[in-house]
């Protein structure tokens, strides 16, 4: 499997529009290294479903602070807040599933509205 660098994280993409039959829906893997994050942001349109696969963390959602296990999901929704942070000493690995993605257009970095990692 060929990962993308991106941001802070690396990333793969199995399946995008032309599989999933639907515009703007996409299947990435997400990687965060030990100690990295990505500052908090949020979509206009897009929806997303993280499922942690693997590794230890937190995600901040709309202010307030999760830890991440194995196991674990969430949804976010246009307008949501968040941001991740692997704070384990191995790689967070997220699945997630993404609908209506409004691509480079639609992230909104929101560094003054929560804190930093």
């Amino acid at each position: 499997m060929v990962y993308a660098d991106r941001f802070i994280y690396r990333k793969n993409v199995p399946f995008g529009e032309k599989e999933l039959r639907s515009v703007g829906a996409k299947f990435q893997i997400v990687i965060f290294g030990s100690g990295k994050s990505i500052a908090p942001h949020h979509h206009e349109k897009t929806v997303e479903i993280f499922f942690i696969h693997s590794g230890k963390g937190k995600i901040t959602l709309n202010g307030e602070v999760h830890p991440l296990a194995s196991g674990d999901f969430f949804l976010c929704e246009p307008g949501d807040t968040h941001a991740f942070e692997n704070d384990g000493g191995t790689d967070l690995v997220v699945l997630i599933f993404k609908t209506n993605e409004g691509g480079e257009k639609d992230i909104f970095w929101d560094l003054a509205q929560a804190p930093l990692f």
